[in-house]
């Protein structure tokens, strides 16, 4: 499973701005940010996990955790052996490649919350 948590130790340092952040409509700015990029990383992870039976693509899913916190995840067993290797099979990197790839996304659509709030 990959997980996507929105946190960053510079909010502290924003001193009297930081109560403004923990309300819910930041939140729910958040979650739509992360909402929209979600699928562009499941896609990824699809196009490119193994597909020698389909039944691991099949079984990706997308959810969320709580508001801040998005999750894509497979639902067989042998995932994470097709992701990380073992000593038979050569490390695939479907969903690290797809997080990797896609979180410049995250932190555009997250930073454009944050400046939006700062900026009302």
């Amino acid at each position: 499973m990959v997980k996507i948590t929105v946190i960053s130790p510079d909010l502290a340092r924003l001193g009297k701005k930081m109560s403004d952040l923990k309300d819910d409509g930041f939140k729910k700015e958040v979650h739509e940010s992360i909402r929209k990029v979600l699928p562009v990383i499941h896609r990824d992870a699809y196009e490119n996990c193994p597909k020698d039976t389909g039944i691991l693509s099949a079984s990706l899913n997308v959810g969320f955790e709580d508001e801040t916190t998005g999750f894509i995840a497979d639902g067989v067993f042998y995932g994470v052996f097709q992701e990380e290797g073992t000593r038979f099979i050569e490390p695939k990197h479907f969903m690290r490649n797809a997080v990797n790839k896609n979180f410049p996304r995250v932190e555009n659509e997250v930073t454009a919350s944050i400046k939006k709030r700062f900026n009302q």
